[in-house]
């Protein structure tokens, strides 16, 4: 990616995404640097309306610091007088040529909530499915 120095030219974004007013929210995600590239990067988290003149409700620029994968969290209160009950959640990347990876990305009122994951390990044999011949 080429830095154009204005970091709302190119974003990674979700649309039209529930919220309310006056309510604490947390975006989380888990990223690092591309090894190549640098050693840190900046990257904004935008939170706006969206609506035509996409009115900012909330910005916070973070540094991407590291070259292994690190989870990211910020949390923050929605506070806008012309509320519309749905926003813009997204990261602004344009201020920045340092290349970066991104993974579970996530926009969660006040806590987070525990995703059951497909396959649990809770009283079943493990095994190596590289090592069990059938």
């Amino acid at each position: 990616m080429v830095s154009t120095g204005i970091p709302c030219h190119t974003k990674l974004r979700h649309e039209f995404v529930p919220a309310e007013n006056d309510k604490t929210y947390t975006v989380s995600f888990w990223a690092k640097i591309d090894s190549n590239q640098g050693q840190s990067r900046k990257v904004d988290i935008s939170i706006q309306s969206p609506d035509e003149e996409w009115p900012g409700f909330y910005t916070e620029t973070i540094i991407l610091d590291s070259l292994e994968w690190k989870e990211y969290k910020h949390s923050f209160v929605l506070e806008y007088k012309n509320w519309l009950e749905e926003v813009r959640v997204g990261l602004c990347i344009a201020q920045s040529d340092v290349d970066f990876w991104i993974d579970d990305f996530k926009f969660f009122e006040d806590k987070e909530i525990e995703v059951e994951k497909a396959v649990s390990v809770i009283n079943k044999h493990i095994i190596s499915w590289a090592e069990t011949k059938f």
